[in-house]
């Protein structure tokens, strides 16, 4: 009784952290999971839904210019004319800056952080908008950690099993 007591503890105190870490963040759903909720896709998105940045700072008080929002007839379409959200700012014109979300890893996968490529026709979303258009507010990032905690669980128990 007491050996299998003591296998167990060994077994529980040789878990390999960081392949549990790497094992769910490198689940495409849960990386997709992460980056809507930066983007698009998630009731609590910071850009589409929001309109705010990683500090929960709006990203344009005064919202689209209204040719932005009408178009220029003749020349552009407007947000509106699109269908298009244009009541703030979502940065999701065309869908490619959204496209270009990803999770990247560190040294170790408990470094993660999310990128995307800011670059835009002849100018840098980043220039334009600052560099905290990309990361979680602190309320995603607990969502993040609530949906972690499950999946830590389950990756313990698999690492257990085996």
């Amino acid at each position: 009784m007491l050996e299998r007591v003591e296998k167990q503890l060994i077994k529980w105190i040789n878990l390999d952290a960081d392949a549990i870490f790497l094992d769910i963040l490198s689940n495409r759903e849960f990386q997709q999971f992460m980056i809507e909720l930066n983007t698009k896709g998630q009731p609590t998105s910071q850009l589409f839904e929001q309109g705010v940045d990683s500090l929960s700072v709006s990203l344009d008080p005064d919202g689209y210019a209204l040719n932005t929002i009408f178009g220029v007839k003749g020349q552009y379409k407007g947000k509106k004319e699109k269908g298009q959200r244009f009541d703030h700012i979502t940065l999701e014109d065309t869908g490619r800056f959204y496209g270009t979300f990803k999770i990247e890893f560190g040294g170790s996968s408990f470094l993660f952080k999310i990128t995307a490529n800011p670059n835009r026709n002849n100018t840098n979303l980043f220039d334009d908008f600052g560099e905290n258009i990309v990361g979680w507010t602190e309320e995603n990032l607990q969502l993040i950690i609530d949906e972690f905690k499950p999946r830590i669980k389950k990756a313990i128990e698999r690492q257990q099993a085996a």
